[in-house]
């Protein structure tokens, strides 16, 4: 008997707007040949809180009514006042943020989607940094958006090429990474922030601002945020993750999301999902509330600081010769850099992952198709110690070395 092919009644969607992750794909390639990774933007497991987060989710069956329906659509009441406390205290949001515009997601990236089915209509322009986030990418495609590049330098978005993008096109909204960008690793300026606000005030555009690497600052406080530069204005949507400072695996983030747009999100979430489990927000509120967050957090940084320079070293050790061109973050998860000559990085990595059990990520996966540049790669460093790092960038360069014979 002839198996149902599903394919014939798949939504367009579905057909045609689906893609597979290409830093997946890498990811997968590397477990498989058992490869020192510089690719996964993920926090260290021996860095990981486990113990106490143990300890913050014990007695959290206890309470029978964690159980039930939550009776907030937008999450666990006392955590999202938490939240509030807490970036108000950190200078990260403006008067207008209360408790009833704090969405709890699930990790950022449930945040991005939720966002982009309320404000992407097929066709419509959706502008982000190029490069950007991949996932991104894939999440406003899948909606049917057409996604435009505004290059990026070290202080944050070319001026000058947003201006000719907005004055050019109908851009629904611009989504900025603006602290330590994935994949770039980049900080935007607080005056390049200014000059971006303005322009998006003077044609109308809002923000979606991803901030899941704000605290991990390791050489100078983070900028204001653009959601605090933008005040009563109230354009910007501002996502934060507690996937990098706690646990990814944890699945935890928030939203905030100004009056206009809460009701729409929230009958989002609830179409979809009904709610959150409330348990692990009662857990995560445990572990943050008996948490020394400055100390926790400074140990965190301390620790990733170190791991960069361990591999920043490296690569200027074995691979400054091979024309490896690469930028310093100043805090994040990220090192970007150019193979001069390496003509298809996608092909390199691949050869590199097979032949000498090192996996990085080609860059050009973080860009708008067309705007792709061949030579440029992403590192890792935060899964990285500094053996892992010399032994990785040895590999590399004997990579690249037999790559170009």
């Amino acid at each position: 008997m002839k198996s149902f092919d599903f394919k014939k009644t798949m939504s367009t969607m579905a057909r045609e707007r689906l893609e597979v992750s290409a830093i997946g794909s890498m990811i997968k390639l590397v477990i498989e040949h058992g490869a020192i990774s510089f690719t996964a933007g993920e926090p260290s497991a021996d860095l990981l809180p486990a113990d106490l987060l143990a300890e913050a989710f014990e007695g959290v069956f206890d309470d029978a009514a964690q159980l039930g329906y939550y009776r907030s659509d937008l999450g666990h009441v006392e955590f999202r006042d938490w939240i509030v406390e807490w970036m108000r205290r950190d200078g990260l949001i403006p008067g207008w943020v209360k408790t009833e515009n704090i969405m709890m997601t699930c990790g950022s990236q449930e945040g991005i989607s939720l966002a982009g089915e309320a404000l992407i209509d097929p066709g419509c322009y959706v502008l982000v940094e190029s490069p950007t986030y991949m996932e991104t990418l894939l999440t406003f495609r899948k909606q049917g958006a057409v996604c435009l590049g505004v290059p990026i330098d070290e202080d944050g978005i070319d001026i000058g090429a947003l201006e000719d993008i907005l004055r050019m096109k109908k851009i629904r909204f611009l989504y900025s990474i603006p602290n330590f960008q994935n994949p770039s690793g980049n900080t935007a300026t607080l005056e390049r922030r200014k000059e971006v606000l303005a322009l998006l005030q003077k044609y109308d555009v809002p923000l979606l601002e991803d901030d899941p690497y704000h605290y991990l600052s390791y050489d100078s406080a983070t900028p204001a945020s653009y959601i605090c530069l933008a005040g009563d204005d109230a354009r910007v949507v501002y996502l934060g993750s507690f996937s990098k400072i706690v646990a990814p695996g944890v699945r935890c983030g928030w939203m905030v999301v100004p009056d206009s747009l809460i009701a729409e999100i929230t009958s989002l979430r609830v179409n979809s999902c009904l709610g959150l489990p409330t348990m692990v927000q009662q857990g995560m509120l445990n572990l943050l509330t008996r948490l020394d967050l400055e100390s926790y957090i400074g140990r965190l940084c301390s620790a990733y600081a170190g791991r960069r320079d361990a591999l920043l070293s490296a690569l200027d050790a074995h691979l400054s010769g091979e024309g490896l061109v690469h930028n310093r973050p100043l805090g994040g998860f990220f090192i970007w850099g150019r193979l001069e000559g390496i003509k298809d990085m996608s092909d390199f990595s691949r050869y590199a992952v097979v032949n000498e059990k090192i996996g990085v990520i080609p860059g050009s996966v973080f860009f708008v198709p067309g705007a792709e540049d061949p030579s440029s790669v992403r590192f890792s460093f935060a899964k990285v110690d500094k053996a892992k790092a010399e032994e990785g960038s040895a590999r590399l360069a004997r990579a690249i070395k037999s790559y170009r014979s």
